[in-house]
């Protein structure tokens, strides 16, 4: 049934093809749109206050905590002056202690409690402590007993000295003969215990408003809630008649698909979706596990539910319109289509008949002038690797001329060179016979036919023969300094790349100076190119000049003056030549300091 298809498929025409095609494409934008729009659309409207939810937490956790970490610091520093706990100590116990002293201890020693008690809405800075018959003094010093409503009471034995944090620390107010210890509902306490001595130990307390915490705490919301867990597994924070109001531990460890708070131990904030009370929610998670306390927000979506069945039926009723429509566009399309692919067509069969030239006119469909620019291009392209074939053929074809005449007319002085030599080692004038030696080992190097590529370390060698030469001809000494990597001396490089740049250097830079120098050789591999750097320390280029032998060495021309480059330019082309048009040369100089020429190169070893 399948092949049947098939091959009813093959034998329709072009026409037929894209209309089925499009025909069968517009049965089928329902499914699709639900399987693409869903996303998207899920994604402007829940990922959007997923967002937001996320940052608010964010920016209230961070608030939280910086609250809460400047409430410990404070305690601690007041836990950490022994001065004042000892002074403490001994106003609450020593029942001899003068009315005089007692006034200058709750007016001087019991003044740092007071200045915390003036900051970060703190409602009161307290210490209990554990001793019979303990001496009071109102808001800063209590006996222990007083703090026996308090959360933290039974487990005032156990606490270390890193503290401890207790939300809605009591459920109290005060009354009676407690009217001055200071005790409200929906209070938080930062408790530390403290040491004066063997016999005497108590708790400092810092407590102020849950609210000072989490300022949204108990700030009734329309479609969210802000609310804390705390170490006893309390939540704290709902309002009762919001829209949140009876949700549970139980209700929460379900949405955050843990079996139990005391097992969650995922870091940062974390957002999970859930359902209350048949409507769509989503929970967000803060945990502080050092504080013990766990920061949460709730917030329906439901709204945003509806909005997005809205916007997939609309976008349905769209896509059905738009498939009418398309059936009726159908045979303009194809025709205008069609059109394109006979000019097309019509192209093609010129180039076929040997007709390079043709260029394929601007069609009027996108689809198919893309393609058709890009077979424009490829055809110039062709066009182009032939012309430059066919120049590098003629250039192989010279060479191999030149070669051969330079053979022809050279093998004799060569090997005259080397009789003189033999001559001079007899004699004895050793410097003679090593400038013989250079001058010999270049002709050798001239002569050479068998191949256009040579190594770089052959290159160098002959660069060194040259120097050698030249610096018995000058009056100063030019010396060569090579950095040049030890996988670069492999490279396949141009026959006679180097000389020709140092000529330059000395011509152009070096001898108007007259005085010794260094011509600076430095050639590395990075990636699968190869860099040579060549350098001289004359007298350089201003940025006109500079800018006129760049376009000689990009165009070549240039005349016979001293700055035309045509020696780069002719190294330019050969690199390029050989390597591709990605390669070449590239100068640059500063006048009175120097000039670098930067030759780049496919990286290519001799095997």
């Amino acid at each position: 049934m399948i092949k049947k298809i098939k091959r009813k498929y093959t034998d329709q025409t072009l026409h037929q093809k894209v209309r089925l095609s499009i025909l069968l494409f517009s049965l089928l934008p329902l499914l699709c749109l639900a399987c693409i729009s869903l996303p998207l659309i899920y994604k402007n409207q829940v990922g959007k206050i997923q967002e937001e939810v996320y940052e608010e937490l964010q920016n209230r956790a961070d608030d939280m905590n910086y609250e809460m970490n400047t409430i410990e610091l404070m305690a601690k520093t007041v836990w950490s002056d022994t001065t004042f706990i000892t002074e403490v100590g001994k106003a609450a116990i020593d029942g001899s202690l003068g009315e005089y002293n007692r006034y200058i201890f709750q007016e001087q020693t019991l003044s740092a409690l007071r200045v915390i008690t003036s900051i970060s809405q703190v409602q009161s800075a307290r210490i209990h402590l554990d001793y019979p018959g303990v001496r009071e003094y109102s808001s800063y010093l209590y006996s222990m007993d007083r703090a026996k409503d308090s959360l933290w009471y039974e487990d005032r034995n156990s606490l270390t000295y890193n503290g401890a944090w207790y939300m809605n620390v009591t459920d109290k107010q005060s009354y009676g003969t407690y009217s001055d210890y200071f005790t409200e509902k929906n209070m938080a306490s930062f408790v530390i215990p403290i040491r004066i001595s063997s016999e005497l130990t108590g708790i400092f307390e810092i407590m102020l408003p849950m609210k000072a915490i989490v300022p949204e705490l108990y700030s009734g919301l329309q479609n969210q809630d802000i609310f804390l867990i705390d170490s006893k597994n309390r939540i704290l924070g709902i309002e009762a008649e919001g829209n949140f109001g009876g949700i549970t531990r139980e209700n929460l460890e379900a949405m955050m698909g843990v079996a139990s708070l005391d097992d969650y131990d995922a870091q940062g904030i974390q957002i999970y979706h859930g359902v209350w009370k048949h409507s769509p929610v989503i929970l967000s998670v803060s945990r502080n596990e050092r504080k013990g306390v766990y920061l949460m927000e709730i917030t329906s979506v439901k709204k945003q539910y509806q909005t997005m069945a809205v916007q997939i039926i609309g976008i349905l009723l769209i896509e059905v319109l738009m498939t009418v429509l398309l059936l009726k566009a159908i045979n303009r399309i194809v025709k205008r289509l069609l059109h394109d692919f006979d000019i097309f067509s019509e192209c093609m069969r010129k180039v076929e008949n040997g007709n390079l030239d043709v260029e394929i006119p601007r069609l009027e469909q996108v689809e198919i002038n893309a393609v058709a620019m890009e077979y424009n291009r490829m055809l110039g392209k062709v066009k182009q690797l032939m012309e430059i074939n066919i120049h590098r053929e003629v250039m192989v074809k010279e060479a191999q001329l030149r070669s051969l005449e330079k053979q022809i007319n050279s093998h004799f002085l060569y090997n005259v060179l080397d009789s003189i030599k033999m001559m001079a080692e007899v004699k004895g004038i050793y410097n003679v016979s090593d400038a013989l030696l250079a001058l010999a080992r270049m002709f050798r190097y001239n002569l050479r036919i068998d191949s256009h590529s040579v190594t770089l370390q052959e290159e160098i060698s002959y660069l060194e023969s040259y120097l050698k030469l030249c610096n018995i001809r000058y009056d100063y000494y030019i010396n060569l300094s090579e950095n040049v990597e030890d996988p670069a001396r492999n490279l396949k490089v141009p026959k006679v790349l180097l000389q020709p740049i140092a000529e330059n250097s000395i011509s152009y830079g070096l001898d108007e100076l007259a005085e010794d120098t260094t011509i600076y050789l430095k050639a590395y591999i990075k990636d699968d190119c190869a860099f040579i750097e060549m350098t001289d320390m004359g007298k350089g280029m201003d940025e006109e000049k500079l800018e006129k032998v760049r376009e000689v060495i990009r165009s070549g021309g240039g005349g016979n003056n001293s700055t035309n480059g045509i020696g780069l330019h002719n190294i330019h082309e050969r690199i390029r030549l050989m390597y591709g048009e990605e390669y070449g040369v590239e100068i640059f100089s500063r006048e009175n300091c120097y000039t670098k020429v930067v030759m780049t190169i496919h990286a290519e070893e001799i095997v």
